[in-house]
């Protein structure tokens, strides 16, 4: 609770308190999982990052983990997870059901990926405008045919071959968040299933995998795990892509 009030201190001292749009203003809705052990640095970030721009979204953390701390129980209770992503996949029918027409947009870190997947997975096709995938701690054979078939745009999943300590030595020892012994997916991308059926090509051709790049850097993403957690990526790389234009310009 501590940390969580002192995270929120420091946003609100850069970037103001973000809007009340609870009331009927909001003109999207974004849902943020964070990662495992309860930091939500890319959650709170991103709600502050966009209030500061004035954004007409309404900006939701996804608190699915088990507190501050207690990441392996985050990265192996997948009933848990499972939970959280009905959770969410609930949240965002209610809020098409008072909003229809409204875009929504799904943001995942590390393990908060996986609520995202698996909340996609329960929705119907084209529920949800575009979801973005950071630093994925999904194993990289995982299918995301099911996922992606929720998504009206794209599912933009950004990867970095530096991030070896978490998602490469890390997930090889201690599992990734759907219980593999591999490196994940945010590590070296998602790969395409051995010979994909039609639909598997038609769904695939709606995922765009962006790899690390030096140009990043100045933004303070290094290459590492931490890095899409920092809110000036957040603004040039991934608020982009949370609206009803493409933001491909910003990934260039």
């Amino acid at each position: 609770m501590l940390y969580s009030q002192l995270v929120k201190s420091i946003f609100r001292a850069c970037y103001g308190e973000p809007p009340d749009l609870t009331n009927g203003e909001a003109q999207g809705l974004v849902l943020v999982a964070d990662g495992c052990g309860g930091l939500d640095l890319c959650a709170v970030g991103l709600r502050y990052v966009m209030g500061a721009l004035r954004i007409p979204c309404q900006v939701r953390v996804v608190s699915w983990g088990h507190g501050f701390g207690r990441w392996y129980a985050d990265l192996s209770d997948t009933t848990h997870l499972e939970t959280h992503a009905a959770q969410a996949a609930h949240d965002v029918e209610e809020f098409l059901a008072g909003h229809p027409g409204a875009p929504v947009y799904l943001v995942g870190k590390s393990g908060g990926t996986a609520v995202v997947v698996k909340a996609l997975e329960r929705l119907p096709e084209g529920a949800v405008e575009a979801a973005v995938l950071l630093s994925s701690a999904l194993s990289p054979s995982y299918d995301l045919t099911r996922a992606l078939h929720a998504v009206r745009r794209e599912v933009a999943a950004f990867w970095s071959p530096l991030d070896v300590f978490v998602l490469g030595a890390g997930t090889f020892m201690f599992g990734t968040i759907d219980r593999k012994h591999s490196v994940s997916a945010g590590l070296v991308g998602f790969r395409t299933p051995p010979e994909p059926s039609a639909e598997q090509t038609a769904q695939y051709a709606k995922l765009r995998q962006i790899r690390w790049r030096a140009a990043m850097a100045p933004t303070g993403y290094m290459g590492g795990h931490v890095g899409p957690d920092c809110p000036a990526f957040l603004r040039k790389y991934v608020v982009p892509l949370l609206s009803t234009t493409t933001g491909t310009d910003m990934l260039n």
